[in-house]
């Protein structure tokens, strides 16, 4: 009689054991999730960018290829740079030459009307070679050119050279005369008479005595 109790009691256990737990997920940390946070979640996971490398590179060998070549952009735009603060240096220097020359323009036009009032007749200004030399000469002296002193040089340069000129023609002449009067005779005996030998054929004493009578 015991023994039969004690069976049932064992089938009952062994019973209890088989039978599935059933879990009650009604108040399950899961179940407790909002709606919206699962489809953030979701989002992030299927979102391409979040694989990139700073949103934008796939590897680590396209990102050190676009550092490269904006190394070489930035290289370039340097060079560019510096090309162009080349040409404002030389654009402000010409800018400065540009003016200094306009402003000793502008001081020198009645110092030249001065000179033109004095010096207007045919020899000075009304000649060309003579407004080139003084445009030479003002600009190497600006205002300072001394222009009474400068004609006058001008003037002794240029009677000295036909001073030289008159007397190269008179000593022309002199020489011209000099020789019309001359009269020469033709001498019947050439006092030159050609050696009968060559002079591989000449011996060191013949060769002596043809220089002498040559002399």
């Amino acid at each position: 009689m015991e023994e039969k109790q004690v069976q049932n009691e064992n089938k009952i256990i062994e019973a209890e054991i088989n039978e599935p737990v059933k879990f009650d997920n009604s108040n399950s940390a899961s179940s407790k999730i909002p709606e919206d946070s699962k489809k953030i979640g979701q989002s992030e996971q299927s979102d391409p960018k979040k694989e990139l490398i700073l949103g934008k590179f796939k590897s680590v060998e396209d990102l050190s290829k676009a550092y490269e070549e904006l190394q070489k952009h930035q290289g370039k735009t340097s060079d560019e740079l510096g090309n162009l603060r080349k040409d404002l240096a030389d654009f402000n220097s010409l800018k400065e030459v540009s003016q200094s020359v306009s402003e000793l323009k502008e001081a020198l036009i009645p110092f030249i009307k001065r000179d033109k009032e004095l010096y207007n007749s045919p020899e000075y200004f009304q000649n060309e070679i003579f407004k080139e030399i003084y445009s030479e000469a003002l600009t190497a002296y600006g205002d300072n050119l001394d222009t009474d002193r400068m004609i006058s040089l001008l003037e002794a340069y240029v009677k000295d050279r036909i001073s030289a000129y008159n007397k190269q023609k008179s000593a022309e002449k002199e020489t011209q005369n000099a020789l019309a009067g001359m009269t020469y005779e033709k001498n019947p005996k050439s006092s030159l008479t050609p050696p009968k030998k060559s002079l591989s054929e000449m011996s060191e004493d013949e060769f002596r005595e043809s220089i002498r009578k040559l002399i």
